[in-house]
């Protein structure tokens, strides 16, 4: 098996043609909001060719329907006027990520249109330009070879999907991505995974990416021998990787064998895109879901599968089987699903009278099966050429899948190829200068000190709590009079912590453990900055509370954005007990458990196990 990935990662600030400011990122919230439909067609390549992609997209003949938020969007995403010059930010950005990863930039940047009519882009097409070829990144399991960078804009949102119309979010649409292909060398799902954890890390030590949910995606490109290239679009979450490659591999085994099979079956016959229409022998079925799909202007239409009898319930990844992947087939044509004949036909309500009809009317033998599907005649007869042709084809097809939560992928639609590609008329090509080359090698040898740098400062700390801290982002705001240390405010925090001498492992946890459980909490950990975090850990050094208060105290002042430590510690009477008055306390209370069990929130444990003889 080989694999190559692609991670797509958005980039920080402004969208990458026009102004607008993505949410998140300091766009206003409330404003008024623009709605519009659109249909969207197919057009040929600067070759005058079709892309198989597009061609499928078209047979469904969908609407669109968009909704683009004034804060967010402006003329250019709804397609209304021309890209603006390229965000300067971006590409620097970008340029800066090429040295990092040792790529060579291109001396001119050419944008280039990509065929897209599924409705993400209003266009038609998604705008994308080759940056940097070559290159390498260091993981795990040793050093892994760069593809290319491409520098291109995120779709829109999708909000709504159904057989004749889709419902998109245009606030997203644009926003800057930069996509890093690998080379094909992976040789397991583990190095695939680690691959992808490499380039995740290098681009957060950045700074100069988007961080949170969505904001970075995985695309795998996985083949067997005898096989072929199957992309896996959309793998969200990092630790999925292994598993959805491995499970691939092994369904193109599947459908390596399930083809051998049947081609031996089949002999010298060949599967007829021939439809019947068998209607009116469910037209009084008792079956609900079939009498529920048979709506006025929808039929049902059958194909025979000579050959395939037992083949169809075969199954090719977990709860996936072979009809179970006919069946996405269909879904791509706009039609719901299908029925076969290896399934239950008790579970749909289709009678043995029924089924025998059927098969006298589809000509099958012991050894043959079939499909069935229910939908407007058009989409009914464009899923069964889709399904005939699929089951024809007695290999791996090279094609696009979505993935799923599980490890599986469901197929989406055909590997899109050269033809959906043609310049951008409305973009001039950007030289890639040498000042702007000499200012990305400037910033990233500067990001390369900054991780060195925090490499050593981290060193005082266990692993597990260095890890934690140098990934963490986002749980505190920053304050522009706090002198920026490190990349991040909570690092930030631990360096001036460190600098005036507190206990760096209480103060790395408080940072990431604490934080988060106030955030998972519902507690707005924002109303944190660095300035107010850093005189929290101050006042528990000055004895003012217990490390075991900390996050009583920092609970109230999320909810109080003028409150002290010290104010906060005396409302919820937490101030810390200690010295004179935890002697006279102890000589009261005979017992260390029972002394903590009353005040463990206000009196240390060492100390307090000091005065019972117990040691530290």
């Amino acid at each position: 098996m080989i694999c190559g990935i692609e991670i797509h990662q958005r980039l920080s600030g402004r969208k990458l043609f026009c102004s607008c400011t993505p949410p998140g990122a300091g766009a206003a919230e409330g404003g008024k909001t623009a709605k519009f439909s659109r249909k969207l067609h197919l057009v040929a390549s600067e070759l005058g060719e079709l892309d198989a992609a597009a061609k499928l997209e078209a047979l469904r003949d969908r609407s669109f329907h968009y909704i683009a938020p004034a804060d967010s969007c402006c003329l250019v995403e709804m397609d209304e006027e021309p890209p603006h010059a390229i965000n300067p930010e971006a590409l620097a950005a970008a340029l800066t990520i090429c040295d990092l990863l040792s790529s060579r930039p291109v001396d001119r940047l050419y944008v280039m249109r990509k065929n897209v009519i599924d409705g993400s882009n209003t266009s038609g097409f998604q705008r994308t330009a080759l940056l940097a070829t070559g290159g390498k990144v260091a993981s795990k399991a040793g050093s892994v070879g760069i593809l290319a960078v491409c520098i291109e804009e995120e779709s829109a949102a999708i909000l709504e999907g159904a057989d004749s119309h889709a419902a998109y979010a245009l606030d997203r649409l644009g926003i800057p991505l930069v996509e890093i292909a690998t080379e094909p060398t992976l040789k397991t799902g583990q190095e695939a995974q680690d691959a992808a954890e490499a380039i995740g890390s290098l681009l957060r030590k950045t700074g100069l990416v988007a961080r949170g949910l969505g904001t970075i995606r995985q695309d795998l490109n996985v083949s067997i021998p005898g096989g072929a290239r199957v992309e896996i679009k959309g793998v969200q979450d990092l630790s999925m990787i292994s598993k959805t490659v491995e499970t691939e591999a092994r369904r193109q085994q599947e459908i390596l064998k399930i083809s051998s099979e049947a081609k031996a079956r089949l002999g010298a016959r060949s599967i007829a895109r021939t439809f019947y229409d068998v209607t009116e022998t469910f037209r009084d079925s008792k079956s609900p879901m079939v009498s529920k799909m048979l709506k006025p202007g929808s039929k049902a239409f059958a194909l025979a599968l000579p050959g395939f009898a037992g083949l169809l319930g075969r199954e090719v990844s977990p709860n996936r089987r072979f009809g179970t992947e006919l069946a996405d087939y269909a879904r791509s044509c706009g039609v719901r699903g299908l029925i076969h004949s290896d399934e239950d036909m008790g579970k749909y309500g289709i009678s043995d009278d029924a089924l025998s009809e059927l098969k006298v009317a589809l000509s099958l033998s012991c050894q043959d099966a079939f499909a069935l599907v229910v939908s407007d005649p058009a989409r009914a007869q464009a899923a069964l050429s889709a399904i005939a042709a699929r089951a024809s084809f007695f290999s791996v097809p090279e094609e696009t899948r979505k993935a799923n939560p599980d490890g599986t992928s469901s197929y989406m639609r055909p590997l899109p190829g050269k033809a959906r590609l043609y310049p951008e008329t409305d973009h001039e090509p950007v030289a890639i200068t040498k000042g702007m080359l000499a200012s990305a090698k400037q910033k990233a040898k500067g990001i390369s000190q900054m991780e060195s740098e925090k490499g050593r400062m981290l060193s005082s700390i266990n692993a597990e709590l260095a890890a934690q801290l140098s990934s963490v982002r986002g749980l505190i705001s920053h304050d522009a009079a706090f002198k920026p240390l490190a990349q991040t405010p909570e690092l930030s925090v631990f360096a001036a912590a460190a600098e005036d001498g507190m206990d760096q492992g209480f103060a790395a946890s408080v940072l990431t453990n604490t934080l988060k459980g106030l955030r998972r909490e519902g507690e707005d950990t924002l109303s944190l900055n660095e300035l107010r975090l850093l005189s929290a850990l101050r006042a528990h050094k000055e004895g003012v509370f217990t490390k075991a208060a900390m996050a009583d105290i920092l609970r109230l002042m999320c909810k109080g954005k003028s409150t002290t430590p010290d104010a906060a510690a005396k409302e919820l009477g937490l101030e810390r007990i200690s010295g004179a008055a935890l002697k006279e306390l102890a000589a009261q209370i005979p017992d260390f458990s029972q002394l903590m069990a009353k005040y463990r929130l206000q009196v240390d444990a060492s100390e307090a196990a000091a005065l019972y003889g117990k040691g530290k």
